[in-house]
């Protein structure tokens, strides 16, 4: 599904990816996990463009991102329009939620399927109601965001990228920004997500998530991936650095129903 070849990316001659090297196959949930500033949200980022990568290669469903770029180092208006499709084959979970305050829940769930994917008004508003149910949000079709909890505003997050009926879904430590008591609803959906067969790559402070849901991990420190495996495997690992962080990430939620 996805393949990435010497994906690197700088910000002002500091280098943030490093010569990334990355194949993710369809079904497969991969947790990236490692300490701040180890290039874990740039990569997310760079995947569906949002960040221009310095240099490297990004393919989805074997099809080149191709792009260019203005003398500000932006995408051009050119690029934005070819690169709709990758906006409709990889949808973006963030960890700010990234809500439209002044939409409801639906209008949030339907703009981009009408405006991206040019789907009528009634099927996309059908198809909210049917992903509002899978996350436990019908009765909030009409409200604001501003009137939900954050884990609620999460839940529409999700709803929103799943209406662009996605084969990849990234999602940016989709709980950080939640109470503790918030973060396990959101887990749930992701659970779900990963059993139903989703691709998801996940930023994550989540390690049961990522102990007990991936299929993957990879392990990032300065801007590259230094392990990667099976969870068993990269959690069972004697690298002192690795410990150190797990070590930092052992009170994280349990996951209800997970062996």
């Amino acid at each position: 599904m996805i393949n990435i070849r010497k994906l690197s990316k700088s910000f002002h001659q500091k280098k943030v990816l490093d010569q990334i090297d990355l194949d993710i196959k369809e079904g497969e949930v991969v947790s990236i996990i490692g300490p701040s500033g180890a290039g874990k949200s740039t990569l997310l980022r760079c995947l569906n463009l949002l960040e221009v990568p310095t240099s490297g290669e990004i393919y989805v469903n074997t099809r080149k991102a191709e792009y260019k770029t203005n003398s500000s180092g932006r995408l051009t208006f050119i690029s934005q329009m070819k690169l709709t499709w990758l906006r409709s084959e990889v949808s973006m979970v963030f960890q700010q939620f990234n809500l439209w305050p002044n939409k409801t829940v639906l209008d949030n769930i339907t703009e981009g399927p009408r405006i991206v994917k040019k789907v009528p008004r009634p099927e996309a508003e059908a198809k909210a109601r049917l992903l509002l149910e899978k996350v436990g949000l019908l009765d909030k079709i009409n409200a604001y965001p501003a009137n939900l909890s954050g884990g609620q505003q999460q839940r529409v997050a999700i709803a929103r990228a799943l209406a662009m009926e996605p084969k990849i879904i990234l999602f940016d430590e989709p709980t950080s920004a939640l109470d503790p008591e918030l973060v396990q609803e959101v887990l749930d959906i992701m659970v779900k997500l990963a059993r139903e067969g989703m691709t998801m790559v996940v930023v994550t402070h989540e390690m049961n998530f990522a102990r007990n849901v991936s299929d993957r991990v990879l392990f990032m420190e300065d801007g590259q991936i230094t392990k990667s495996g099976k969870p068993e495997d990269v959690f069972s690992t004697t690298n002192a650095r690795m410990n150190q962080f797990l070590r930092n990430f052992s009170h994280t939620a349990e996951l209800k129903g997970v062996n």
